[in-house]
């Protein structure tokens, strides 16, 4: 009885979801773009990275790596969403790439998608490797669902990376599952238990939150900071219906009272896609904010990136 209230549960939640997300078709590694190359690091339809390298690439020096993750509600998606990023990344003098990962469908938890950013960047760098070029150190990035699993892998397995994390640039992330539960106010916070249970593997309800308190952390990146995190860009807007807006602000407050360098960039009026909707003053504060944005992304590459050689 128990198992079947959790699946009419998370099927409401998808139903919910699926309303406000343009859900994509499963990704493929037979789909990839002609200027990019599909790195393989898992033996499924779904485990490649799409790699993005400059026409012209000095295998002396160290070139920085930025790494992409996609949103879509931990149950769809895929890397093209982020091909038109990757190609300026690369105009800008970066190798970039876009991963596709399990998803909740496919019955991965949370700690399965952590794990799976791993295999990505060590498929990665290996790949450079062998083509003979030097990785510099690695950027993380992620939207949505994306930056939730980014946060947590940064937070988590920094240590161990194979590559230095330079920093991270969060857009829209979930921080705190508990908190959009008690707000209740957006898309996440309406189907909270559904969606811990399906990441964290364990069937919690309001019921059982304090028997699970332990689980549900581990799957809030908010509760992994310490001052040793990588430093981190923090982006949100402020009618963000899917995701409580208050996650950027608790999770830049962390950062800040943990001494980790961080910088909190708002999207006045902004939804979840941090897209304009309005006249010419609307689209220009939505630029300005865009401009802010990439400000903070270069002078955090130039602070934290490999150092330039001469």
């Amino acid at each position: 009885m128990l198992y079947e209230t959790a699946k009419r549960a998370f099927a409401g939640l998808l139903a919910l979801i699926s309303f406000f997300v343009n859900l994509t078709s499963a990704p493929s590694r037979n789909d990839t773009p002609q200027d990019a190359v599909s790195v393989v690091y898992a033996d499924t339809v779904w485990g490649d990275v799409k790699l993005f390298l400059p026409d012209e690439i000095d295998a002396r020096k160290p070139t920085d790596v930025l790494l992409m993750l996609h949103g879509g509600a931990w149950v769809s998606g895929g890397a093209r969403i982020f091909y038109g990023d990757c190609r300026a990344a690369v105009q800008a003098g970066y190798i970039a790439a876009a991963m596709n990962y399990d998803k909740i469908f496919n019955g991965a938890d949370a700690a399965d998608m952590v794990r799976e950013v791993g295999l990505a960047i060590a498929a990665v760098r290996a790949e450079l490797e062998n083509r003979g070029l030097t990785p510099g150190k690695l950027i993380l990035a992620g939207h949505s669902a994306g930056a939730h699993i980014m946060l947590l892998y940064a937070y988590t397995q920094y240590r161990t990376c194979p590559m230095d994390i330079a920093f991270v640039v969060s857009n829209c992330a979930v921080a705190d599952f508990m908190s959009d539960a008690k707000a209740h106010n957006s898309a996440v916070g309406f189907g909270a238990y559904a969606l811990l249970s399906a990441l964290t593997g364990e069937f919690i309800t309001p019921a059982t939150v304090g028997r699970n308190t332990e689980a549900i952390r581990a799957v809030a990146p908010i509760y992994q900071i310490t001052p040793d995190v990588p430093p981190t860009i923090v982006v949100q807007g402020t009618r963000d219906r899917l995701i409580n807006y208050q996650n950027s602000v608790d999770l830049y407050n962390a950062l800040q009272e943990n001494g980790v360098d961080s910088v909190h960039i708002t999207y006045e009026g902004a939804g979840h896609f941090l897209t304009s909707k309005g006249g010419d003053s609307v689209k220009q504060k939505y630029a300005e904010y865009d401009a802010q944005r990439s400000a903070a992304f270069y002078a955090f590459a130039e602070k934290y990136g490999t150092p330039a050689v001469s």
